[in-house]
């Protein structure tokens, strides 16, 4: 079976987007980071799924997390591994 594309949407310099960093590697979970401060393409997807521009973003196919707490993050990828 397939892994889905995780993707964490960001910007620089935030200190949220890099506990959500840090926590992704911590669990060995794979990750594209999109900076939608320097990427309209980034910013227009990120407001498409979730129609909001707080960061971090936390996408998973068609499901997105808006600044996740390492409590949600958790719930989230065993919801998503049992599944």
């Amino acid at each position: 079976m397939k892994e889905a594309m995780v993707t964490l949407y960001v910007v620089p310099d935030c200190p949220l987007c890099e506990r959500a960093r840090v926590w992704l590697t911590r669990h060995g979970i794979t990750y594209v980071e999109r900076d939608v401060s320097r990427n309209f393409g980034a910013l227009r997807d990120m407001y498409m799924l979730t129609k909001q521009r707080l960061v971090p973003v936390l996408a998973v196919e068609k499901h997105a997390l808006v600044r996740p707490t390492a409590n949600e993050l958790a719930d989230f990828f065993l919801k998503e591994s049992s599944s």
